[in-house]
């Protein structure tokens, strides 16, 4: 069994039962605290959708690819059973989002520190990262198959400005402030220094990015926290961008109105397409809300990289008009008139600004690709990518 939180406050039990996972919460919970939108207060247990699975909002946060495999073999012979309850008993307690979780009995615990400016000017990352993951690794509740680490600066960055653009009302991070991000340099060279050019140019586009620096060898992404609030991870590539558009219509009900957090939707989507970025899955447009009967506004741009650089023949991530094809600029008119509560001149307008704005970084590619010469090649295809990109928003 598992204790769950919502910013700290107990609000529930998670249960293993046969033949389904139980939720159910305490007496007395307000309305405010629901675990997820889709999830409201009631004295009713939820019953998870099938045998052996999670909620989707619990869900949502289970490591995948080197972590995952990383805690299984650090704890799964001293568990008796080892399933994604138990992954998540072991990681539970430092989540990215409002949620945390703890074994029967146990606390909320505190994640020893990291002076990550020190980790910032490393060169050679792949022993301090094997490191840094049998120290961190069950304290990293974050969901993504590329090697990720939430970690807790010993305030090193705290005083240096990695980012123009404000990260907005937070949640309470619960002791880790950034996420460590590195790669397989033989299957994916450079991915690092793709993501850090693509979110330089998401933030030139107007959109709210998470502050992010890139380490001295090009090989280490460091990303500040920021907090996120449904479908199974598996299920993250099913369905289409108008179910997605249709599904944020619903629950955005941002400071500034619902149409105004629609328009950053559509601004994010637009960048994916200039920069060819085809895992802008369903879990990459996540919702903020510390309160689940307040406002509710779309989550900063991350997880952006530049996919064609490695499988030049990649596509969307979800459906779009019936095909998984590269939306050109009537498209995407058409898309945000229809779906994202835009005027004609107001999708115009955000698809231009968009497409100066990968212009605008693409001047950035050269000096990034000499931190890491392994970057070089796949550069040059971000460079051609974002050049076809952006070609097919001005057609």
């Amino acid at each position: 069994m598992a204790n769950v939180y919502v910013n700290q406050a107990p609000v529930g039990r998670l249960t293993r039962e046969d033949p389904v996972n139980r939720f159910a919460y305490d007496e007395r919970v307000a309305a405010a605290q629901a675990v997820s939108l889709l999830m409201p207060v009631t004295e009713s247990s939820y019953l998870a959708e099938r045998p052996t699975v999670l909620h989707p909002v619990f869900d949502m946060s289970l490591p995948e690819g080197p972590l995952r495999e990383a805690i299984v073999s650090m704890f799964a012979k001293a568990l008796p059973i080892f399933d994604d309850l138990a992954l998540l008993e072991v990681v539970g307690r430092s989540l990215i989002g409002r949620l945390q979780f703890s074994p029967s009995g146990a606390n909320l615990e505190e994640v020893p520190p990291q002076n990550l400016r020190d980790l910032l000017k490393h060169r050679g990352t792949g022993d301090i990262f094997r490191d840094l993951l049998v120290r961190y690794a069950r304290y990293s509740g974050v969901a993504g198959v590329q090697p990720k680490l939430l970690m807790r600066d010993d305030e090193s960055l705290q005083s240096v400005k990695l980012s123009p653009i404000e990260t907005g009302a937070r949640v309470t991070n619960h002791g880790t402030t950034h996420l460590v991000k590195t790669f397989d340099s033989a299957k994916y060279p450079g991915l690092a220094a793709n993501e850090f050019l693509c979110l330089k140019a998401a933030r030139l586009a107007g959109l709210e990015v998470p502050a992010a620096e890139l380490s001295d060898d090009g090989r280490i992404l460091v990303v500040e926290r920021f907090d996120i609030a449904g479908r199974l991870s598996r299920d993250k590539y099913e369905g289409s961008y108008e179910q997605l558009a249709g599904s944020l219509a619903r629950v955005l009900r941002g400071p500034d109105g619902t149409q105004t957090e629609l328009a950053h939707f559509f601004r994010s989507l637009v960048l994916s397409v200039a920069v060819r970025n085809g895992d802008a899955h369903r879990k990459n447009f996540g919702v903020l809300y510390d309160d689940a009967m307040g406002s509710v506004w779309l989550a900063p741009t991350y997880d952006v990289v530049t996919t064609t650089a490695y499988l030049p023949n990649d596509t969307l991530a979800l459906m779009w008009d019936g095909t998984k094809r590269w939306p050109e600029k009537k498209r995407l008119e058409r898309f945000g008139m229809q779906r994202c509560q835009l005027t004609l001149q107001g999708a115009r307008a955000i698809i231009s600004e968009v497409a100066d704005a990968v212009d605008a970084a693409a001047k950035e590619l050269d000096s990034v690709a000499q931190r890491d010469p392994l970057a070089a090649e796949t550069i040059d295809r971000m460079r051609a990518a974002w050049t076809n990109g952006v070609a097919s928003l001005r057609k």
